[in-house]
């Protein structure tokens, strides 16, 4: 396996996207076997990966550049929208919009998924390359909140940006350039939890860290030297929460997902 996107679902189900493999794997909570298999023969490299409260399943195809939509009961997908660049991250908001982070584009743009005409709009990046706070570099995860802020994971930079609602030029909110400084290298993930906590996977230190109103720190793999072991990671690329506020990690060149339970004072595997 070769993952690249996790996704938990309001069931504790797992969804994987093995870019490897060309399918989007499944796991219902508990099971440490595959329960579901998707795939077809345009879905080559799988990248980003959204699951929707009703169940249905968004995936990024770079083949096509086109996001495509599973249902569980279906056995083939049907497209959503096709894009000038492959999504390498997805998410979708609670208007059913959907947002897609055109990395090589240098973008990150919106389609209303409830609006027949399609129309994408672009949320920030000119497509030209630069470190101006309107402007991306190589950017992976995006993650859009309650009150649609956006928060792009920009590797490149070496930085989190949040971008306000309707507003194309972000703040820093962590790596470079921050108001508090706390080097990160590479983040390809960014997830803001219930309570406001900004979990973010620095790749390049092969960690998480989380950032909350006492400051940022370690969570994961905190010796920052990549590893096989149980509390090691190497190159994770993204992370995902279950209902019970377990971290569930992309652990990419260690082939696996790994699963985290959250203590009130550190992050210990299970």
């Amino acid at each position: 396996m070769n993952p690249f996107a996790v996704f938990v679902d309001k069931n504790n189900t797992v969804y994987v996207s093995d870019q490897r493999n060309s399918r989007i794997q499944v796991w219902l909570e508990g099971s440490v076997t595959p329960t579901r298999t998707f795939y077809d023969h345009d879905l080559i490299h799988p990248l980003g990966l959204f699951v929707t409260t009703n169940g249905d399943i968004f995936v990024a195809y770079s083949s096509h550049n086109q996001v495509r939509k599973w249902s569980w009961n279906t056995m083939s997908s049907i497209p959503v929208m096709n894009f000038s660049a492959s999504c390498y991250g997805l998410f979708i908001d609670k208007n059913n919009d959907l947002y897609c982070s055109l990395s090589t584009s240098l973008q990150v743009v919106m389609v209303a998924l409830d609006n027949s005409t399609n129309m994408i709009t672009n949320v920030t990046g000119d497509g030209s390359r630069g470190r101006p706070r309107n402007k991306l570099v190589y950017h992976y995860s995006i993650f859009v909140d309650v009150n649609f802020n956006l928060y792009v994971a920009d590797c490149a930079s070496n930085s989190i940006i949040r971008f306000s609602h309707r507003q194309s030029n972000g703040t820093i909110v962590a790596g470079i350039g921050a108001a508090v400084s706390f080097p990160l290298f590479c983040p390809t993930g960014v997830v803001l939890d219930a309570d406001g906590n900004l979990f973010i996977v620095d790749s390049g230190n092969n960690r998480i860290v989380r950032a909350g109103p006492n400051g940022f720190r370690c969570v994961v793999g905190c010796s920052e030297k990549p590893g096989s072991a149980s509390n090691q990671l190497k190159s994770p690329l993204a992370l995902s929460f279950d209902s019970y506020g377990n971290i569930f990690v992309n652990d990419q060149l260690n082939h696996r997902i790994q699963k985290f339970v959250l203590t009130t004072n550190s992050c210990t595997d299970e």
